[in-house]
Parts: C-alpha cells; structure tokens; sequence
C-alpha cells in the first residue's frame, strides 16, 4: 500500500481526497494546507505546504488546481516523489501512458494511445479521445471533450464543458 500525503484542501483537494479514498492500493497519511481546514473526510491536517521537508519520506499528490503553483511545487519536490490519483470510475485505455503526479477525476474516459504528462488534471468526466497528448501541469476542468489527435501544451487550462476539436494544438496565449 502506498502512502501519499496531499498538497491543498481546496475545492479541488477535498475532490482528489475523495477519490484517492476509493482507492485501496493508498493510503493517505494526511494532508498540507495553508488554510484553516484541519479535517476533510476524516483525513487530518499534517501542517501548511511549507512543512513538504518534514514528510520527504512519503510520496506527494499536488491537488492545487492552479497550474504554475503546481508546477512549481512539483519542481521543488522533485517528479519522482508524486503520485497519480485515479477516480474508481475512471477509465483509462491499456496503450495510454500517465504521467507521476496526475489527477484522473470520476468518470474520466483516456482513450487509445493517449499520453498524459507529469500533474496533468482530468476534471470530472472529461472525454480525452485516442492519440491526445496533455503536457506537463495542464488542466481539463470537469466535462471537457477532446477530439482525436489534440495536443494541449505545457500548463494550459481548459474550461469547463469545452469542446476541442481532432488535431488542435492548444497553446498557452
């Protein structure tokens, strides 16, 4: 069983604490936050983000939607000590490849030969179609669909509900 402590108890941490509950294989240790949250689904504050040194022993989830914080944390804790958390009800296709670090939420579909980066965020039932690539610390917020083919680029964001369509680059503007 891996043990994993989470970064953040936003909106988007008490999300990945949920789902990393409904996953047998971890076991969460607590969490980091700089807020006033000290419990979330039974699962306790450990301190605030800056106490990341005191826990080195155990690996790391960053669940901070904002994607050049989370970048930057990830530098600092180095790729090697995350861990991806995916939903019970995610699907993942056999030939896709997930990066360390990323978060695939509740009903979540990565179809064929799709590849994800290190701390890529698949929202709540996103569609990503077969052959995407997702760099590095980018976000698809809840419901978005992906045609075949797409690339989203390092760190981009994309909304709720966006369609993108087959063999679009998505840059960061």
């Amino acid at each position: 069983m891996e043990k994993v402590i989470i970064i953040g108890a936003g909106g988007h941490g008490r999300v990945v604490i949920d789902a990393a509950l409904s996953n047998s294989q971890l076991e969460i240790i607590g969490f980091l936050d700089d807020g006033e949250v000290e419990v979330i689904l039974g699962i306790v504050k450990l301190g605030k983000i800056l106490d990341i040194e005191k826990f080195k022993k155990y690996k790391f989830h960053i669940a901070i939607g904002n994607n050049n914080f989370r970048e930057r944390l990830s530098n600092e804790i180095g790729v090697e000590s995350l861990i991806t958390i995916v939903h019970s009800t995610a699907y993942i296709s056999r030939d896709s490849e997930i990066g360390r670090g990323c978060y695939i939420g509740a009903g979540s579909i990565i179809n064929s030969k799709s590849k994800l980066g290190n701390n890529v965020i698949v929202n709540t039932g996103s569609i990503i179609e077969h052959d995407c690539v997702l760099e590095d610390c980018s976000h698809l917020s809840y419901r978005v669909l992906l045609g075949s083919g797409t690339i989203i680029k390092e760190t981009v964001y994309i909304e709720m509900g966006e369609i993108i369509k087959r063999e679009e680059i998505i840059e960061r503007v």
